[in-house]
């Protein structure tokens, strides 16, 4: 099988990284698939984002080049992408929208716009199918350890040096919000992104050393 790459990111440059799924879920939290996107800035806005996408390939695409007598039947593969942002304020995933026009350089408040349904684009790109879900954990259960498909999607807002706190300005029944040094973190269950609703709003409120976040 052909070795992982390792690349260095350059500006703003996107980088992209293939690797195996099993390489990397086997270590990840019990709870969480990999899928997801984070999001790491600092004061100023200035920051990176991180995107990591759980997929099924034809076989063909992923099948080991140098193997002979076995006939490779599934797959799984987990992408990740990584690149720079100036702004906060300008960024964006498919149509998940980060707002920042509250963002001030002694703190402020960052939102997470966050649609769900069938006509919602972002997680359908981070994530498979239910149907193509069963497939992939189908390639999972027969890795050295065995790794459980939680099916999930996770968003992660780091703003380095700060305190901050953050709900969802709606509850959403089974969608897991935490605030600890510095990260705000979003659970998002596939099975609440793929039903109808409005979109989930993440509110981040955050400051600088020496005062304290409020709830947003």
């Amino acid at each position: 099988m052909q070795g992982i790459p390792i690349l260095n990111r350059h500006g703003a440059r996107l980088i992209p990284l293939a690797i195996v799924a099993m390489a990397v879920l086997a270590g990840g939290c019990s709870s969480q698939d990999p899928a997801g996107i984070r999001i790491v800035m600092d004061a100023g806005g200035k920051g990176t984002m991180t995107v990591a996408a759980l997929t099924t390939p034809g076989i063909s695409t992923i099948r080991p080049t140098a193997s002979k007598g076995v006939k490779w039947t599934d797959g799984a593969q987990l992408t990740i992408t990584v690149g720079d942002f100036e702004s906060i304020d300008d960024v964006s995933f498919e149509d998940l929208v980060v707002d920042a026009a509250d963002f001030a350089a002694d703190g402020g408040t960052v939102r997470v716009v966050i649609p769900r349904g069938d006509d919602a684009r972002w997680y359908r790109a981070l994530h498979v199918s239910a149907k193509k879900r069963t497939a992939m954990q189908k390639a999972l259960d027969q890795t050295i350890q065995k790794v459980e498909l939680n099916e999930n999607l996770t968003i992660a807002v780091e703003i380095t040096g700060a305190s901050v706190a953050a709900n969802l300005v709606q509850t959403v029944p089974g969608v897991g919000v935490t605030a600890k040094r510095g990260v705000s973190t979003i659970v998002i269950p596939m099975s609440v992104l793929e039903k109808s609703g409005s979109p989930m709003v993440l509110a981040i409120n955050w400051e600088r050393p020496g005062t304290t976040a409020t709830r947003p």
